[in-house]
């Protein structure tokens, strides 16, 4: 048995970050965001703990809160397209970061080409989102709060009509596969 050496096994993942990577890039994009974005201190600086406490325990979830934070300090800031588009994009980024971040462990590594599916989706819901953002704040821009108050329920009405209508296809696609896994 003097021929056999020891030697460790495992996998080579060619480009690719650890998972810690991620969460790190989680907390530079809500530093940078948080500085750039909130105003008021007190909720800059919530914004960079949560995210920093998200790199440790994950599973707290406070990433969120930190995503939380960007609308709430930019409700104390006049009206800007500018600044709601690049909140649109930063609090979906730190959404997707984050989601990523509760599912790759900490040591692992991540193929960055593992990455892709989430980057088309986010940029398809960017694609959505960024001229409804602009014409949602062209709207403020141009009304009174009283004149705009609807918005608030009508938005809730139309995410409310979405997620019902995706859980209807999502149904009807189980149904499908309930149905043609029974033949």
């Amino acid at each position: 048995m003097k021929g056999l050496s020891r030697r460790s096994h495992g996998f080579r993942v060619p480009a690719s970050v650890p998972g810690l990577v991620i969460r790190l890039v989680l907390v530079a994009l809500v530093i940078a965001v948080s500085f750039a974005l909130i105003p008021v201190p007190m909720w800059r600086w919530i914004a960079i703990a949560a995210a920093t406490a998200s790199v440790i325990v994950p599973r707290t979830m406070v990433a969120w809160v930190a995503a939380a934070s960007l609308p709430v300090g930019m409700l104390m800031t006049e009206p800007s397209a500018a600044r709601t588009a690049l909140a649109v994009l930063l609090v979906h980024a730190i959404h997707v970061l984050a989601a990523i971040g509760l599912t790759v462990p900490l040591r692992s590594r991540l193929a960055l080409r593992a990455l892709l599916p989430s980057a088309r989706r986010f940029t398809v819901i960017q694609l959505i989102a960024q001229p409804l953002a602009f014409a949602g704040s062209l709207l403020v821009a141009q009304s009174s709060g009283v004149r705009i108050a609807w918005l608030a329920p009508l938005g809730a009405v139309l995410l409310l009509a979405g997620i019902v209508l995706a859980l209807r296809a999502l149904r009807r696609v189980d149904a499908a596969r309930g149905a043609g896994a029974g033949r």
